[in-house]
Parts: structure tokens; sequence; C-alpha cells
């Protein structure tokens, strides 16, 4: 996957975990990444971390009142 996917996908599904768990999104993308750690899978880690970010991205650069959940 290019990284312009990997950073398009990250996004969408950021926008997902925000709908779907509001202010708990980022804690729940940085559960994801754990778990992923611990089970050795170093891609799926890699991908929650970008999820992650793009959560902090999201929040940090929307409008107020928007992607906060």
């Amino acid at each position: 996957m290019q990284p312009q996917e990997v950073r398009r996908d990250a996004q969408e599904t950021a926008l997902k975990m925000i709908q779907l768990h509001g202010l708990r999104a980022q804690a729940i993308a940085l559960e994801h990444a754990a778990e992923m750690r611990q089970q050795g899978d170093v891609a799926g880690h890699d991908q929650w971390q970008h999820i992650h970010a793009a959560i902090c991205e999201l929040r940090r650069t929307a409008p107020h009142g928007e992607a906060r959940g």
C-alpha cells in the first residue's frame, strides 16, 4: 500500500472512529495499537498508530465543534 493510501485509509477510519466513539476515539485507537503490539503484529500496530495520529490531527484542525465527538 502506498503512503498516500495509508494516510487516506487512516483518515477515513479516524472519522468513523470519532463518529462512533466520540471523545474516546483516541484512547480506543491507542488500545488497539497496544493490542497489536502485544500480539507481535507490527503492521497492525503501525496501522493503529496512523489512525491515532489522524484522529489527533482531525481534532486539532477541525473547526470548533466538528470532529470532536
